[in-house]
C-alpha cells in the first residue's frame, strides 16, 4: 500500500488508453523506473535507488516511503493555507484546512498584486465543508471560504497573484461592531499563501470574427537581403505583403533559442528541441535593421559575396551561416559598446532596462552561451554581454514585427508556438535544475506509427517541484512567450495534464504517463492570456483524454485541427462540421505538403528512408493513399467543386483551398509552402540524420511569391471564404500592383 500510494502521489500513471482504445496497465515494477527518476533529486528523505524491484525498493526505503507519503498527503491537510492556490475571478474563494475540532471565526487579509489591501472578518458558520481526511488519531476538514459576500459595496477584486493571509479569531463574532475590532498579529498568528484569481476564460476572439492566416517556418523564407536564413526583416516584408490582402495573422514555428550555436557535432537546429524557450534565436536578427549597422557598412560590403552564395542554396547551411552572422554580430556589438554603452542615451537605457527586467534568467543563459562558445574555440562569442545584446536586439525586432502586423490591419498579428520541452543540456534546465527531472525524457507511447514509442530527448519538468516553487518557472515561461504575440499555440497541450516519460537508464526501460496539476496550470494560462491580450491555441492532435478537451474548451483555449485527420469514418468532414472553436490547418510541419500528399512522393521518400520497411509496405501505403485521394475528390464534389481536378494539380489546389476556407472553425491557416506548391517537407517524423530536417528553404523568394498570379488567386479564394465583402475589396485594392508571374498555371 505504501509504495502504490507513493506512485500515485508522485503522479506516475497506472494505466492509459492507447491509440486503439485498449486499456494498458503498468505493473509496479514497470513504474518504479520513473519513480526513481522523480526521487533522484529528493534529499529529505533520501532514497536508495539501487534495487528497483518492488520488494527490494520497499525493503531499502520503508521509512523514506512513509515520510514522503506523509509530506505529500498528510502535511497539506495540516497546513491551514496552501502556499499556492487558485480561484475563478467570478467566484472568489479559497480553501482552508482545519482539524475537525477547530471551528474558529476568521480574519482575512488580501494584499493584491497592485498593492491594495483588504481585510474582512468571516464567521465559521459561513464556511462550506468540501472534504475530509483521517490520519489516526486526527480528523481534518477542508472548507471553501467565499469572499464575495464580505466585499463592501463597490469593492471588487482584480485578477492576479495576490497575497492571502488568514488568522483565527478568539471568541465569537456575534455582531457588526465586533467584526471590525478583531485584531490579528499577522506576523506571528497569520497563515500566508499566494492566491491566484484567474478569469474564467482565456482571451477570446470576437464572436463575428473568422480570422485567416498563413503559416511559415521563418528560417525557410528567402530574400536577397538575408544572410543565409529567413529573418525578422523577411517577416516584416511578409507582413507588408499579406496585410494588404486582409490576412489576420502569420503563424510561426517556435523562435526559441537553440543554444550551443557552434557545436557542429550535435547540430542543434530543431525549433522543437530548444535550449531555452524564454529566449529568442539570434540568427533571426535582421542585420540591416540594427541601429549599429550603418557603422559596419564596409564589412557588409566585404561579405556580400558570402551572403550571395548562402542565399542561393535550397537548404540551410547552419555552420556557414552561423559563422557569418556571428562575425556581423560581433562587429555590431563592438559599435554598440563603443558608441552606446556609457552614453546615457535612450538606447543604452532601453538595453539596461531589458537586462534588469530579464534578470538572472537572461544572465544565466548568456553565461552558458559564452562558456559553450569558448569550449568550441569560438573566442569571438565568449563574451556574455554579447549574448545579452543579441537577445535585446532580437526582442526589439520581434516586438516591432507584431506592432507592424497590427498597424497593417491584422486582427491577431503574429501567432507564436511554444515548444513542449527543452534539451537537458540547455540553458532553461541549467538555470532551473531543481524544476526538471534530468534522469528522464519525454515522448509518446507506442502506437501504430512507432511500435516502440517515441523518445523526443526532451527533459520533463518535475510536477512536485513545480508546485512547491509556486509555479514560478511556468508563469515566467508562459509570460515571456505571450509578450510577443497576438496568439500563442501551445505545442502538445496535453502536457498540462500528463507527459509520457522514458527513464534514461536502462535504455529499454518501459515508460508511462506522469501527471501534472492541469487545473492550476490552466488558471495560470488564462490569467497570462488576458494580461498579454493573447489568444491561446492548444495543439491537441493525437490521443487526447476527453477530460482535457473539456477543460480546454471550458477555459477558452482554442483547439487545433489538421485537415488530413479531420474525418468521419472513411470520409473527410464537411467544412460545416469542423470544430467551431478551433484553428483549422490544412497541413503543418509534421505531415507532407499538399503536393507531396497528392503526388504520393512522401510515401516513396519514406520507403527510401526505410520508414516503410519493404516494397510491400509501400504498395499497401500507396493503395491506402489512392483511397484517400478519392475521398478528397468526393469531398470537393460534395462541396460544389465539380470540375475535372484529378489531372491538374493547380486546379485541385485551388478547389481544395476554396472549400477548406469555408470551414466552420474560428481560425483557418494554410502553409506558404503549399501556396507555392512546394513538394519537400521541412521535417520527416521518425528521422534524425537520415533527412535534412528543419533546413529546407522555400523554392522562391518573397519577391517572386508576391508577383505570382496563382498565389493571388489562392489568397482571393481564402478571403472570399473567410471574410466580408469589405475585406474582399481590400484584397482587390492590394492586388492591383502585382506584376507578372515567376510561376503560374
Amino acid at each position: 500500500m505504501g509504495l502504490e500510494k507513493l506512485l500515485y502521489l508522485q503522479g506516475v500513471g497506472a494505466s492509459y488508453s492507447d491509440y486503439s482504445g485498449r486499456l494498458v496497465h503498468h505493473s509496479q515494477a514497470e513504474r518504479l523506473g520513473l519513480l526513481a527518476c522523480l526521487l533522484a533529486n529528493c534529499t529529505q528523505p533520501k532514497f536508495h535507488l539501487d534495487d528497483l524491484s518492488p520488494d527490494g525498493f520497499v525493503a531499502a526505503n520503508g521509512e523514506a516511503i512513509e515520510e514522503r507519503n506523509f509530506d505529500l498527503d498528510v502535511a497539506p491537510w495540516q497546513r491551514p493555507l496552501a502556499t499556492f492556490q487558485f480561484a475563478c475571478l467570478t467566484e472568489p474563494s479559497f480553501i482552508l484546512s482545519l482539524p475537525a475540532e477547530m471551528q474558529p471565526d476568521l480574519r482575512v487579509r488580501i494584499l493584491t498584486e497592485g498593492g491594495t489591501q483588504l481585510e474582512m472578518s468571516i464567521p465559521f458558520a459561513a464556511l462550506e465543508r468540501v472534504g475530509d481526511y483521517y490520519c489516526e488519531p486526527h480528523l481534518y476538514y477542508r472548507y471553501r471560504v467565499s469572499i464575495a459576500p464580505y466585499l463592501t459595496q463597490g469593492q471588487s477584486l482584480p485578477m492576479g497573484y495576490h497575497k492571502l493571509s488568514v488568522g483565527f479569531c478568539k471568541g465569537t463574532l456575534d455582531g457588526k461592531s465586533k467584526l471590525n475590532t478583531v485584531a490579528i498579529d499577522w506576523q506571528t498568528e497569520g497563515h500566508h499563501g499566494t492566491w491566484l484569481l484567474a478569469p474564467p476564460k482565456a482571451k477570446q476572439l470576437r464572436e463575428t470574427d473568422k480570422p485567416w492566416g498563413v503559416s511559415i517556418a521563418l528560417y525557410s523564407l528567402r530574400s536577397d537581403s538575408q544572410w543565409g536564413i529567413g529573418d525578422f526583416g523577411d517577416l516584416g516584408a511578409l507582413i507588408a505583403w499579406l496585410g494588404g490582402y486582409g490576412c489576420d495573422f502569420i503563424q510561426l514555428n517556435p523562435l526559441h533559442a537553440l543554444g550551443d550555436s557552434f557545436n557542429l557535432e550535435e547540430a542543434y537546429i530543431s525549433p522543437y528541441s530548444p535550449s531555452d524557450r524564454r529566449r529568442l534565436n539570434p540568427l533571426y536578427i535582421h542585420i540591416e535593421s540594427v541601429p549599429e549597422a550603418n557603422e559596419i557598412a564596409p564589412l557588409l560590403q566585404t561579405l556580400a559575396l558570402d551572403r550571395e552564395r548562402l542565399n542561393r542554396d535550397n537548404w540551410l547551411d547552419y555552420p556557414k551561416l552561423t559563422q557569418l552572422k556571428y562575425r556581423l554580430f560581433v562587429a555590431l556589438y563592438q559599435v554598440f559598446s563603443r558608441d552606446v554603452l556609457g552614453s546615457g542615451g535612450p538606447r543604452e537605457q532601453a538595453f539596461m532596462q531589458f537586462v534588469a527586467q530579464e534578470g538572472e534568467a537572461l544572465s544565466s543563459f548568456c553565461q552558458l552561451e559564452a562558456d559553450k562558445a569558448q569550449a568550441q574555440g569560438e573566442q569571438m562569442a565568449a563574451d556574455p554581454q554579447l549574448h545579452s545584446y543579441l537577445q535585446f536586439v532580437a526582442h526589439e525586432q520581434l516586438i516591432a514585427c507584431q506592432h507592424q502586423a497590427l498597424a497593417a490591419g491584422m486582427s491577431i498579428g503574429l501567432i507564436g508556438d511554444m515548444a513542449v520541452g527543452v534539451r537537458g543540456d540547455g540553458a532553461e534546465v541549467h538555470h532551473n535544475r531543481d524544476a526538471y527531472c534530468q534522469q528522464a525524457s519525454i515522448g509518446a507511447p507506442p502506437d501504430d506509427f512507432a511500435p516502440k514509442g517515441q523518445n523526443w530527448g526532451l527533459t520533463p519538468p518535475d510536477p512536485i517541484a513545480m508546485a512547491q516553487s509556486g509555479f514560478s518557472h511556468f508563469i515566467a515561461l508562459v509570460r515571456s512567450n505571450m509578450r510577443y504575440y497576438g496568439a500563442l499555440r501551445l505545442d502538445h497541450v496535453m502536457a498540462l495534464l500528463r507527459l509520457w516519460w522514458w527513464p534514461s537508464e536502462p535504455q529499454e526501460a518501459p515508460g508511462a504517463y506522469v501527471y501534472y496539476p492541469i487545473d492550476t496550470l490552466l488558471a495560470i494560462v488564462r490569467l497570462e492570456s488576458m494580461r498579454s491580450n493573447c489568444v491561446v491555441i492548444g495543439e491537441d492532435l493525437g490521443i487526447v483524454p476527453d477530460e482535457v478537451r473539456a477543460k480546454l474548451s471550458d477555459g477558452g483555449i482554442y483547439a487545433n485541427e489538421l485537415f488530413y485527420f479531420c474525418k468521419q469514418g472513411e470520409a473527410f468532414k464537411s467544412p460545416q462540421d469542423h470544430r467551431a472553436d478551433s484553428l483549422m490547418m490544412l497541413a503543418n510541419h509534421d505531415v507532407p505538403t499538399l503536393l507531396a500528399w497528392w503526388s504520393q512522393s512522401d510515401l516513396h521518400l519514406k520507403r527510401q528512408l526505410e520508414l516503410l520497411e519493404s516494397d510491400q509496405a509501400l504498395e499497401q501505403a500507396l493503395e491506402r493513399r489512392d483511397g484517400e485521394r478519392q475521398q478528397l475528390l468526393a469531398w470537393l464534389e460534395a462541396n460544389g467543386e465539380t470540375a475535372s481536378l484529378e489531372e491538374d494539380y493547380l486546379l485541385l489546389l485551388s478547389a481544395w483551398v476554396t472549400v477548406a476556407a469555408r470551414s466552420h472553425s474560428r481560425l483557418f491557416s494554410v502553409q506558404l509552402a503549399d501556396l507555392c506548391c512546394e513538394r519537400h517537407g521541412v521535417n520527416i517524423p521518425g528521422t534524425w540524420q537520415e533527412y535534412a530536417n528543419w533546413q529546407r528553404r522555400l523554392p522562391y523568394s518573397l519577391t517572386s511569391l508576391r508577383q505570382s498570379p496563382s498565389i493571388k488567386r489562392l489568397l482571393r479564394s481564402i478571403v472570399e471564404g473567410r471574410s466580408s465583402a469589405e475585406a474582399s475589396e481590400q484584397f482587390c485594392r492590394a492586388g492591383e500592383h502585382l506584376r507578372q508571374p515567376v510561376f503560374s498555371r
